[in-house]
């Protein structure tokens, strides 16, 4: 079963994602046709690619989905989507996820109250302004989410090992 973790921008996917793979399970690593950035390296943030060549895996159903943000293009391979997998997606690839008659799927949405989410985006440097963008984005992007994800998470401040830990219980353990 592949594992989806969602949630609006802070709301700490990666940081459970990063738990969950000290658990045993295996991040799935994505695609990307966007230039590498600083203090990030190529199979280990992204696999990234030319867009031609994402293009050209696009076109022979390389990936299980795929979308475009900022021109660029993202997406996850079909061979990735194997069990004890787990992933980070936004609502869009979800469903996309989900629509595939050949992939098993478990969707967790990450809750967090938007006033901790804001004090997160804070303490990692982003502005007041870029803050508030993020929180109106998500507002569109992840309307009616609740009713598509199998479990809710609560992830409030100071409690990401309760997190991790309901979240392995609803995979059936794993310490």
């Amino acid at each position: 079963m592949t594992i989806l973790l969602i949630g609006d921008s802070c709301s700490g996917k990666t940081s459970l994602e990063r738990e969950l793979c000290n658990h045993g399970y295996n991040r799935i690593i994505s695609y990307t046709s966007r230039p590498i950035r600083i203090n990030e390296s190529q199979d280990i943030d992204y696999h990234f690619v030319t867009a031609d060549d994402f293009i050209n895996r696009l076109d022979r159903g390389f990936f299980a989905e795929s979308t475009i943000y900022n021109s660029w293009r993202y997406g996850i391979a079909q061979k990735d989507c194997i069990d004890d997998a787990i992933a980070v997606v936004e609502p869009v690839g979800s469903r996309e996820l989900k629509k595939n008659p050949n992939l098993h799927i478990i969707s967790f949405y990450i809750e967090v109250e938007e006033r901790e989410r804001v004090i997160r985006m804070m303490k990692r440097g982003d502005s007041v302004m870029e803050s508030f963008r993020r929180i109106i984005s998500d507002q569109g992007s992840f309307n009616g989410i609740h009713r598509e994800v199998d479990y809710i998470i609560q992830n409030p401040h100071g409690k990401l090992n309760e997190a991790v830990e309901q979240i392995l219980e609803i995979l059936g353990g794993r310490n």
